[in-house]
């Protein structure tokens, strides 16, 4: 059951976080605020996710990874019922913040429950699996929060993210046994030890800082597929949720066939190949490449990304044995801090630089990802153990 729960737990988190992006827009005109105004909307979720992983993760490897995680699920349901009833803008954002600190509680601890009970040659496939749910959660947030944007409102689209979370609540709660007990209660130097292990790493510094550019650039650009596509005259919400799809079809079909391609190929060579083929969806969208070309740019890109992230993943896992959980805790707190800081990237550089000026600058970045680690990784391999003093 437990192969079946924790990428369920992950497609929720997913779904929690991404429902947002194709309704920018439908925000804006909804509590009569700006673009700028509404993609805070994601950015006071993306925040909280990043900056209460640090926290969440020590508590994790403390205390139980599974007895944190149930608590963070019974979390996110009351902030998607907040949500989906809240009455002005201000509710909504305060519902979005609650929502971002549990959620990232969520595909850390699944994924460091995933490393300890899978040998390392392994590992790599092992995760890819988990990360399916959560790409599929990507996938079925952006396309039925787009279509359900049009023939309803989006808090109908909130409203079935809450009965999906309940559900893997009540699973959670059901199936899932913690065998960790705690002596004492953690105090806060246990938590620096832990993280005094990780960054005294010069490969952890490398990993985390990948993945902050990989946020800015990729899930930054996608609160503003929208607005573009408008703008063009070439479709909407709808549209865009078509295109965040096709994303995440492609990072999906990359969990299905890792296993294939790490027979071929070396990870760092995965690593090399995904940043050239992730720059494909927003240089796409800035040539103003027709929907359905758009799609496969878009799909082409979602399969370079997770080429390269999945091999981050990979790494992070090998950083330490004692301290999974404050690994990945790390790791997708430079993640989201990215996703949170890429929309007023983007924002404020649209208005100097023009949209598609950004989407080439966001490619770039993209592009320029997987080469750079792959050297950087293993010149800090060379040197012995990575670690920032060699």
């Amino acid at each position: 059951m437990i192969n079946f729960l924790l990428p369920f737990c992950a497609f929720t988190s997913a779904i929690s976080a991404r429902a947002m992006d194709p309704l920018v827009s439908s925000l804006a005109q909804d509590f009569g605020v700006s673009l700028t105004a509404a993609a805070v909307a994601i950015t006071l979720y993306a925040l909280p996710y990043s900056f209460g992983q640090p926290i969440l993760g020590p508590l994790g490897d403390h205390y139980g990874k599974i007895r944190i995680l149930k608590t963070c699920l019974w979390v996110q349901c009351a902030s998607l019922v907040i949500v989906a009833l809240a009455p002005s803008f201000n509710v909504l954002l305060a519902g979005r913040f609650i929502g971002g600190v549990a959620s990232g509680g969520l595909m850390p601890m699944a994924l460091a429950i995933v490393a300890d009970k899978v040998a390392p040659a392994q590992r790599q496939t092992a995760i890819a699996r988990n990360v399916t749910g959560s790409l599929s959660g990507l996938i079925l947030a952006a396309s039925a929060a787009g279509l359900l944007a049009v023939w309803f409102n989006w808090r109908a689209i909130f409203g079935i993210a809450t009965a999906i979370s309940l559900t893997a609540a009540v699973l959670s709660a059901i199936y899932l046994k913690e065998t960790v007990v705690a002596t004492r209660h953690i105090r806060f130097s246990d938590a620096l030890d832990s993280y005094r292990e990780i960054v005294t790493k010069r490969r952890a510094w490398i990993c985390f800082s990948a993945v902050a550019f990989e946020g800015i650039a990729l899930f930054g650009m996608f609160p503003f597929i929208a607005p573009v596509l408008q703008m063009r005259g070439q479709g909407g919400p709808a549209e865009a949720g078509f295109m965040i799809t096709a994303c995440g079809i492609g990072s999906l079909v990359f969990t299905l066939i890792v296993r294939y391609l790490l027979r071929i190929a070396t990870r760092y060579q995965l690593m090399i190949a995904g940043g050239i083929l992730a720059m494909m969806g927003p240089l796409g969208l800035g040539l103003a490449v027709p929907l359905p070309w758009l799609a496969i740019f878009f799909a082409t890109s979602g399969f370079g990304y997770m080429m390269v992230h999945n091999s981050i993943h990979a790494e992070v896992a090998e950083l330490t044995t004692t301290a999974r959980t404050s690994a990945f805790a790390l790791h997708s707190c430079a993640f989201f801090t990215g996703q949170a800081i890429g929309p007023l990237v983007f924002a404020f550089g649209m208005a100097a630089i023009t949209a598609s000026g950004m989407l080439y600058v966001f490619a770039a970045i993209l592009m320029l990802i997987g080469p750079t680690i792959s050297v950087l990784l293993r010149r800090a391999y060379a040197t012995g153990s990575g670690a920032l003093v060699h």
